[in-house]
């Protein structure tokens, strides 16, 4: 019996010993999705729950990826294995995943996977509709091979790879794909066909590759194409009268000479041409009447070469129109005119010289026009021109002489700049009876407009009554050395105006009521001569002030109180401020009420003895320093008095001898 015990004893005793309890998985569980990013996995965890959803293995150190125990985890839709050093997946892997639909590869090293994954790839991917192969090093024939048999692909990445060409083999296991990225590669060849086997293609990101030439290009069911960032000098489209659903085309960086052949019927909204070589030239620039190559002809049935396309007829749904940084000396006569639904169009970085808009009507919609960065030298509206113009950007050219009322005929306009031009204003009664005789500009009267900006126009004088009517919100008059502020040059504004810079205008006195303007909350008085303000009330809504480089030596506090409910933010370095006397500035600091800029930076002079000052750091100055600066002043004071005194009483004493001398003289005489 005693033996029987012993031996149950030990049966349960190994039983102990052999006992494990199940080892806890090394994610986090959200629902039926797994979490396992960033965990230093070197292999899949074999013990996740089998009806996962999700499963997120990205930034580990996976190596390979092999059938167990991926296979166990049948009812996962979406696998995340990105960001590993995955080179080798075993072929079929994913075959068994039948209801896998997202699957993420992005940045392994898959290109630099064994021969067997050349032959055989990956195997099938019966369900997958998303997959994502970017930054694998991936060449020519090994994705090829990856995407074989994938019937149900719809989004595909094969971005930031090394792929060198897109052949007729590449895609034809896709054929159901919707978006291909193929941006980042280095492909200098699309073969003629290779997207033909992709009947529902929409959208195609071929950017920053090595691509030379878009010829014939056919593609009617494509919607979106961007071909930014490539070498491409000439895209032309195939003969056709086919109606294509492009409706979004980026060439921008290239190396087009002329405006790009679009399929004559199009659903462009959107169109980037900037950064390129693109030429335009005037009919006047035309040699013995003949167009020349890069010209836009008036006439394109009268243009043999090919840059004499009409592009531009067939864009009237365009919104969106970018020329930028290109080599244009001018529009052609009706080159804009079919783009009757234009919204913004930019022409900054070239060559004009001149920007008319003639015909009546004519681009009906267009909200902002930037020709910043020119040598215009004119600018002309039509009548009932630009209708719906709201921004216009005409900083940097060379603008002089327009007609007075030329920004008054814009009857929706709100923000204009005309910064760094040779432009000066009309005052309110001053006549303009013949068209740009006056040589100036009309700012009054333009009831929509809310910013202007006309620094740097080299301006003189600023007239009264230059902007009555007309309730700007932001003014800039700065970097116009020089200017004469007269009286009642901004009436008008005093309810309306929120931000106004008069910045390097070496101003040594204001003509501007300023605690008039209540809703002012911006203003830029730096780089002046002024040393002093007027008395702010506590109307005053003034939240940033700037004061740098003048010649403030104190802020009176009956200048200043009525500041201190609103004001955030103040800017007073470049000012020979006294250290002692500054009473409303050092009250401020205390109370930290307002944010003044590099604060510990800031100096300030103090007198270091009878004769001479000293500049210190601002808050380096104490009470006791200013009062034996009271004292030595007082000491000084009282020094000067007796001096005075001394002074006046030996030259009374010396005339009283003088005159003694003068009456015992005569005295003696007598």
């Amino acid at each position: 019996m005693n033996l029987w015990v012993l031996l149950l004893l030990a049966v349960v005793n190994l039983g102990q010993a052999t006992y494990r309890p199940l080892e806890k998985p090394p994610c986090d569980m959200v629902g039926m999705e797994v979490l396992c990013h960033s965990r230093g996995l070197l292999q899949i965890p074999a013990v996740l729950h089998a009806d996962s959803k999700a499963l997120d293995l990205s930034q580990n150190q996976l190596h390979s990826i092999m059938e167990t125990p991926l296979i166990f985890y049948t009812a996962l839709q979406r696998l995340d294995l990105s960001s590993n050093q995955i080179s080798f997946i075993q072929p079929g892997v994913f075959a068994s995943l039948l209801q896998l639909e997202h699957l993420n590869l992005a940045r392994n090293l898959l290109g630099r996977g064994s021969q067997h994954n050349v032959n055989g790839g990956i195997g099938p991917l019966p369900r997958v509709t998303t997959l994502d192969l970017s930054g694998n090093g991936l060449y020519d024939n090994l994705a090829e091979a990856f995407l074989k048999d994938a019937p149900g692909l719809l989004t595909l990445s094969l971005a930031e790879n090394s792929l060198t060409r897109i052949s007729r083999w590449t895609l034809q296991g896709v054929p159901a794909l919707k978006e291909l990225d193929l941006h980042s590669n280095v492909i200098m060849e699309i073969e003629e066909g290779a997207f033909d086997a992709l009947p529902h293609l929409a959208r195609l990101n071929l950017s920053m590759n090595s691509i030379t030439c878009i010829s014939d290009f056919s593609l009617p069911q494509l919607r979106f194409l961007d071909l930014s960032r490539n070498s491409i000098e000439s895209f032309q489209t195939a003969a056709t009268d086919r109606e294509y659903q492009l409706y979004w085309l980026d060439l921008r960086e290239n190396k087009l000479s002329q405006f790009p052949d679009l399929p004559r019927r199009n659903q462009l909204i959107y169109l980037n041409v900037s950064n390129n070589l693109i030429q335009m030239h005037s009919p006047s620039s035309f040699s013995n009447g003949v167009p020349r190559m890069k010209d836009w002809p008036t006439d394109p049935h009268l243009a043999p070469d090919p840059s004499g396309n009409d592009s531009s007829l067939a864009l009237s749904r365009l919104l969106f129109l970018d020329l930028s940084y290109n080599e244009i000396e001018a529009i052609p006569k009706g080159f804009l005119d079919p783009m009757t639904s234009l919204q913004f169009l930019n022409l900054s970085r070239n060559c004009l010289r001149t920007f008319e808009v003639q015909q009546e009507y004519s681009l009906p919609r267009l909200d902002i026009l930037d020709l910043s960065h020119n040598d215009l030298q004119g600018f002309t509206v039509g009548v009932h021109g630009l209708a719906s113009l709201q921004q216009l950007y005409l900083q940097h050219n060379a603008l002089a002489a327009l007609p007075p009322l030329t920004f008054s005929s814009l009857p929706k306009i709100q923000r204009l700049n005309l910064q760094r031009n040779w432009l000066h204003l009309c005052g309110a009664s001053q006549d303009l009876g013949e068209p740009a005789a006056s040589g100036c500009i009309v700012f009054s009267s333009i009831p929509t407009l809310r910013a202007l900006n006309l620094a740097g126009n080299t301006m003189q004088r600023l007239p009264a009554g230059a902007f009555l009517q007309t309730p700007l919100v932001t003014l800039d008059l700065s970097a116009n050395p020089g200017l004469e502020v007269m009286p009642g040059a901004l009436a008008g504004l005093e309810s309306s105006l929120e931000v106004l810079q008069l910045q390097g205008n070496g101003l040594d006195a204001l003509h501007v009521d300023l605690p008039r303007f209540t809703w002012l909350k911006q203003l830029n008085l730096s780089e002046n001569q002024l040393s002093w303000l007027p008395a702010w009330t506590r109307e005053a809504s003034l939240e940033e002030l700037d004061l740098r480089n003048n010649s403030f030596s104190h802020l009176e506090s009956r200048d200043m109180s009525g500041l201190e409910g609103s004001l955030r933010r103040l800017y007073l370095a470049g000012n020979p401020l006294a250290c002692c006397g500054n009473s409303w500035l050092a009250t401020v600091i205390q109370r930290g009420s307002v944010d003044i800029a590099n604060l510990e930076d800031l100096m300030c002079r103090h007198s270091k003895d009878f004769s001479s000052q000293e500049d210190v750091l601002f808050l380096h100055v104490h009470p006791e320093d200013c009062e034996k600066e009271g004292l030595k002043k007082i000491n000084v004071l009282i020094i000067l008095i007796f001096a005075l005194i001394l002074s006046i009483l030996l030259i009374a004493l010396t005339l009283f001898c003088c005159f003694c001398r003068q009456e015992f003289n005569q005295h003696f005489k007598a």
